[in-house]
């Protein structure tokens, strides 16, 4: 299990390794999972830092979701937007937050709050004690796993953010990470290896664990869809 404090550095791909990207086909009771596998190719780091340009929160205020934008959260052009002449790209980076005491939320894609919590309540919003990482998780000058984050053309993020101090805070953001053009795996049997780790590939969920409506790119081919049967048969050793 890879630990929420693990630093994202530790965790970017290098060139020729594998990728695969996990969206939800059916998540009730007899779960599907759509996977795209990926190699990566070419790489090259992804930093930018929010400091100034970030406006001062109020004690125990919030800033309601916003695109990370080039001026200021919610202002045009949004960084994070993959061409449509990319549509092989992926971004994979995380969120390094300060002071501690604010909290950060994400919408992936934009306007699907995160959450991994299974009762029936409304999607979180921003200050809802639950579904956000804290500064000290993931702190700017190290961000960790517990941000992390992947976008690829026709999914966006909006982020949130509490402060929970008992004082008015400019809050600072660090977006690190790598930015990859890939080559999309399709063939069957090199697919059904990496669900066995042979050869290895490193697994994300996109999004939260709420169902969500999702899209890719018209030029990526049609996913592995992934049950409980096909694992089993993997298990198993069939092919």
């Amino acid at each position: 299990m890879v630990e929420l404090n693990k630093p994202i550095v530790e965790s970017i791909l290098d060139e020729n390794m594998n990728l695969a990207i996990i969206l939800p086909k059916a998540v009730a009771k007899e779960p599907v999972f759509a996977l795209y596998f990926f190699r990566v190719m070419r790489r090259f780091p992804l930093h930018r830092t929010y400091d100034s340009e970030l406006e001062e929160i109020p004690a125990g205020q919030t800033v309601d979701f916003k695109i990370m934008g080039e001026t200021a959260l919610g202002e045009e052009p949004d960084i994070l937007t993959v061409w449509e002449e990319r549509p092989f790209r992926i971004l994979h980076f995380a969120f390094g937050i300060r002071p501690s005491e604010i909290w950060l939320y994400r919408s992936i894609p934009a306007g699907t709050p995160q959450t991994g919590w299974g009762y029936k309540v409304e999607p979180p919003k921003v200050g809802d004690k639950r579904d956000y990482i804290p500064g000290l998780l993931s702190p700017y000058e190290n961000p960790t796993v517990a941000t992390e984050c992947v976008l690829y053309q026709k999914l966006s993020i909006e982020i949130g953010l509490k402060n929970d101090a008992g004082r008015p805070i400019r809050p600072s953001l660090r977006i690190l990470g790598a930015g990859y053009d890939t080559i999309q795996i399709t063939n069957k049997n090199v697919i059904e290896g990496m669900l066995r780790q042979k050869p290895p590939c490193r697994f994300i969920t996109v999004g939260g664990l709420r169902h969500f409506t999702w899209t890719v790119p018209e030029e990526w081919a049609a996913p592995t869809e992934v049950d409980k049967a096909t694992i089993e048969r993997i298990l198993a050793g069939g092919s």
